[in-house]
């Protein structure tokens, strides 16, 4: 009878330690790790709250300066992220952009014109080669979705002052130039799924925003006013950036 009850007892405890195998394993079935990607080629979007400087041109021989409203750029870009590379993730990538600011307020020879009487605005057509250097914080917890990020990007801008003028006087200038441009950049990438965000979509596996910092320069800018004035201005900006960017 002992001997029974031993062989009962033996059972009983291997069916359990079997049961609890079968349900461990069902729990990582069911809860899969989702790993983003460390390399490979991305696509993505970027826009812009921009503030621009001053512009300047001359325009029978009075010197005329352009305040500006704040504008807006927005771009698409497609780059290669090359993944780990000891503390630092490079990555480069290809932009094209457009970017418009109206005019608030011209000011002839030094004497302001109210903001209602003047009018026109400033384009621009921006492309570039970008290259930036992702600094992970750490491997785990919630700050390994969070990247801080600095680069910039070389290339050309299409500068258009776009119908400016003053009311009463018509317009001043409407041209164009291309020139050489660079930009200075600085933020952070968040992975969305990272901090827990979309986490049941697979439309947003491997999907950063970027939020950060532009300053934008081109030099040399050569325009021809209405009455055949020729004059040369400085293009700069400073910017609070918003992006996507999908991995695959």
């Amino acid at each position: 009878m002992n001997n029974f009850k031993r062989v009962l007892l033996t059972c009983a405890l291997s069916a359990a330690m079997i049961s609890a195998a079968s349900a461990a394993d069902m729990a990582v079935e069911e809860a899969p790790v989702v790993v983003p990607l460390t390399s490979g080629f991305y696509i993505g979007s970027l826009s812009s709250v921009s503030f621009l400087d001053d512009t300047t041109f001359t325009t029978g021989g009075d010197a005329i300066s352009t305040d500006y409203d704040t504008g807006f750029y927005s771009s698409i870009r497609a780059g290669y992220n090359f993944g780990s590379m000891g503390f630092i993730s490079p990555r480069v990538e290809l932009e094209l952009g457009y970017g418009s600011a109206s005019v608030d307020a011209h000011s002839v020879n030094g004497a302001g014109v109210p903001g209602i009487d003047s009018f026109g605005d400033a384009r621009s057509f921006q492309g570039y080669v970008n290259g930036y250097l992702d600094i992970p914080l750490t491997n785990d917890g919630f700050f390994s979705a969070v990247t801080p990020f600095v680069g910039g990007g070389v290339g050309f801008m299409n500068l258009e002052l776009r119908k400016q003028g003053v009311a009463g006087a018509a317009t001043y200038i409407d041209d164009s130039d291309t020139q050489f441009a660079y930009h200075l950049d600085a933020g952070v990438g968040i992975n969305l799924q990272g901090i827990g965000l979309f986490s049941d979509m697979s439309l947003f596996d491997n999907t950063t925003l970027d939020i950060g910092y532009r300053f934008t320069a081109a030099d040399d800018f050569d325009f021809v006013a209405r009455d055949g004035s020729a004059s040369s201005t400085d293009f700069r900006s400073h910017a609070v950036t918003f992006g996507l960017r999908k991995q695959f």
